[in-house]
């Protein structure tokens, strides 16, 4: 149950959920997606069920170590090249229109963890790329 569709700090910086929606006969967008203030609380209705399975690509990390034989000619003991990358991808359901699938709310009536299948509040995911090397003499 996305909840993040009721709300207006959501929805305004988020087009899935106003585009091609319903205003009028004169224009009803696609026919299924409602206009929010139309006189109706869309919360009560199908409209915020939404299908949140997704995978991830949660922590990666490629290295390499030099061989000893090419190190013992610059006079080095080790030398290992790294990068690791964290929450690097991400791919979920067409139907769904929120920006981070594992959102919740972390105070208030819905963030106890025995309330399951409704998520409100979240955050885009940031990812990070580290790059470095371990050097030993």
């Amino acid at each position: 149950y996305n909840g993040d569709c009721f709300y207006n700090e959501t929805v305004r910086y988020n087009k899935a959920y106003t585009e091609n929606h319903w205003v009028s006969s004169q224009q009803p967008g696609d026919g299924m997606t409602p206009y929010w203030k139309n006189g109706y609380d869309i919360m009560l209705t199908d409209y915020p069920l939404e299908d949140g399975s997704y995978v991830c690509l949660r922590n990666v990390t490629l290295g390499y170590s030099l061989p000893k034989k090419l190190l013992q000619r610059i006079r080095l003991s080790g030398l290992r090249v790294y990068a690791t990358g964290n929450n690097l991808a991400y791919f979920w359901t067409n139907g769904y229109r929120g920006v981070n699938p594992e959102s919740r709310f972390t105070s208030g009536n819905y963030s106890s963890a025995m309330i399951s299948g409704y998520q409100r509040g979240g955050f885009p995911l940031t990812s990070t790329v580290s790059v470095g090397f371990d050097l030993n003499f």
